[in-house]
Formats: C-alpha cells, structure tokens, sequence
C-alpha cells in the first residue's frame, strides 16, 4: 500500500483538495439559503458557522456544533437544529439515490440493495399512515418532556415545517446530489493517481454505500467501516489490487474527510472566534 501511496501523481493533489474546497461552499450555501428564514445574520456569517463547525462533524453527532456555534449569535437552537436535520436528511437520500442505481451495473450488490430498497419501502409506507406518525410523535414528546425539552421540541417542528416547502426541499435534494458527484470525482482521481482506472457506477458504489454506512455508525468520521467498505469495492473491481485499493481510499479519506475537517477548524481560530467577539463588543 505504501508502495502505492509513493507512486501517486501528486499532480492530482491540489485538484481533489480544490473539489473538496467546493463540496465545502456548495452545502455551506445550501445551509446558508436554508436559514434566511430564520435569522437576519449575514450570509458569511452564517456561513462562517457552518465552515467553523466542519472539524465536529468527525465525532459522533458533531453536526450539532453549528447549531452551538449559531447561538452565539443569537440564532435559536431549534431554528439551526432544523436546517441541520434537513442537510442530514438529503445527503442521506442522495448517498441512498447513488447506491441504487450503481446497484444497476454492479451484479453483487444488486441482492443487498433491493433488500435496503424494500426496506425503506416498507419504513415510508408505516410513516405515511397518520396512526403511525401519531404515535412516533407522542413517544418523542413524552421523551421530550421528562427531559424538560418540549417546549424547544415544537420549536423545533414549527421550523421544520416552516423550512419544508416545495422550493426548499428541492433545492436541498439537487444540492446534496450535486455535492456526492464531487465526492465520486475526487474518488475517481485518488484511483486514477495510484494508476486505478474504475466505471463511474463501480466508483459511485465505492462512494455511497461506505459513506452510507459510515453515517450511521458509532464510529468518528466512521473511521474503519467507510474505510473498509471502500477498500472491499474497489478492490473487487477487476484489475486492481488490494494494495491500490487501500491507497486511493486512504489518499481519499485524508483528501476529502480530514482536510475538510483542518479547513473548518483553521475557520474556527481565524474566523469565528473574532466574529463572536466582534458581536459581543458591539452588543455592548
């Protein structure tokens, strides 16, 4: 693997960090967008936040370290907790989307994927019956109500719907597309460096199911198991070793993952900090 890594085209480098550069401002603006209707913080601010929370994203949950970091501004919680759900809730169907239809032109995956499909057939078809979503919902505000929070629990839902419109819910979709091709781009150039020439549903698949997977484990940043998923699929594509296989995903994941996680926090120092002291001096 090592081998691998020291025969990469560095030629490559500056362009996949420039891709992850622009997945970074493509959601940034999504999220941006999303919170108009709640806060009349400027956009570079906000999207100051987003970018400042990046490096958190590599914990468990860490996604809600922007709606810490909006706070200090004023914004409500419940407010950014909703645009935060509904960013979560469209990279997932997007990565879900990729999955099924590389699913098409790889045999092996066929199988597990009509298995996840007709899963999640099955979840939209028990959550589209009223009874159903009745009592989900009075479970949670039960929940919600002996931990003292359910008062920012129908805050939470009134944004929600507030941010659920037609227009809204569209754009969130094309953008959470839009993001995961950039993704697959810069994982056909961590091949193509390490000298791996994969089809576009092969290098899809490699994307969407690890990183799927990723999201849902307990796991950092789903260290190990988007790692390993990766590795499996490439490495059952024909041609290529395991060896080139473990490089491209590991020049990758430093690529895409860490550096956007290094970009965010120099975000952080450089910039929010001196925002929220600037506010804070003002408010004064």
């Amino acid at each position: 693997m090592w081998e691998a890594v020291r025969q990469f085209d560095w030629r490559f480098a500056p362009v996949i960090l420039a891709i992850t550069g622009a997945y970074l401002w493509l959601k940034g603006r999504r999220f941006v967008g999303q919170m108009r209707a709640f806060t009349d913080a400027r956009d570079g601010v906000v999207m100051q936040a987003y970018l400042a929370g990046q490096a958190c994203t590599l914990l468990p949950g860490g996604v809600t370290a922007r709606a810490g970091l909006l706070r200090q501004i004023g914004v409500p919680v419940e407010d950014s907790a909703a645009s935060i759900t509904l960013a979560s809730a469209s990279d997932q169907l997007a990565l879900i989307l990729f999955a099924i239809i590389s699913a098409l032109w790889v045999d092996s995956v066929r199988k597990p994927m009509a298995i996840v499909l007709t899963g999640l057939i099955v979840l939209s078809l028990l959550l589209g019956t009223e009874a159903s979503r009745t009592w989900l919902l009075s479970m949670i505000e039960r929940l919600m109500g002996r931990i003292h929070l359910l008062e920012k629990w129908h805050g939470f839902l009134d944004s929600l719907r507030a941010m659920c419109s037609g227009e809204l819910l569209w754009r969130a979709a094309v953008n959470a597309l839009a993001a995961a091709a950039l993704m697959v781009l810069a994982l056909a150039l961590c091949a193509k460096g390490v000298g791996i020439a994969l089809p576009f549903p092969t290098l899809m698949l490699a994307f969407a199911l690890p990183s799927m997977l990723g999201r849902i484990s307990a796991m950092p940043g789903g260290v190990g198991v988007t790692e390993a998923g990766m590795i499996g699929i490439l490495d059952s594509a024909p041609g290529v070793t395991l060896a080139s296989a473990a490089a491209a995903t590991m020049i990758f994941r430093v690529g895409t993952t860490l550096f956007a996680a290094l970009l965010g926090g120099g975000v952080y120092f450089l910039g929010w900090i001196g925002t929220v002291k600037a506010g804070r001096e003002a408010a004064k």
